[in-house]
């Protein structure tokens, strides 16, 4: 249908968030087949765990030093505060997906300066706003393995 006068654009958007809205909202109320075990996902569910990767030699990494491996094909951070721990973090930062860097005993992002701290990942400066994802990391020996 032409009519001549188009639109008004407010009217336009008010049409398509209403649509866009409608279909959401359906989509929401979805039910699974019946007889379905399938669970939906909780937000930030990860895969299963995979096996353990050797990252580094122990000895590599000092008391209270930072750093980084990989694990299957994942770039690792790892922050060894004691004799006989460490711990890892994906070295994604959780801003804008740079990976953050060793640095002492924190992490560093170089693409927007957020800081991480090596203890426990979370954030000393942004802009980012969430802590670094945890992974599993333990001593075998001589190595630091790290579970991707």
């Amino acid at each position: 249908m032409s009519s001549g006068n188009p639109l008004p654009r407010r009217s336009v958007l008010i049409a398509t968030a209403a649509t866009a809205g409608s279909a959401l909202a359906l989509s929401a109320c979805s039910v699974p087949p019946s007889g379905s075990t399938t669970a939906p996902d909780a937000p930030g569910a990860s895969a299963s765990p995979g096996r353990p990767f050797r990252i580094g030699k122990l000895s590599d990494v000092g008391v209270g030093d930072t750093a980084t491996g990989k694990a299957n094909g994942r770039t690792v951070v790892v922050y060894r505060p004691e004799d006989r721990k460490v711990v890892a973090y994906d070295a994604t930062c959780t801003h804008a997906g740079c990976p953050v860097a060793p640095a002492g005993t924190n992490f560093e992002c170089p693409c927007h300066g957020s800081t991480f701290n090596g203890s426990d990942g979370g954030v000393i400066t942004g802009p980012a706003r969430r802590p670094l994802t945890p992974l599993t990391a333990a001593i075998d020996g001589d190595w630091i393995t790290v579970v991707a």
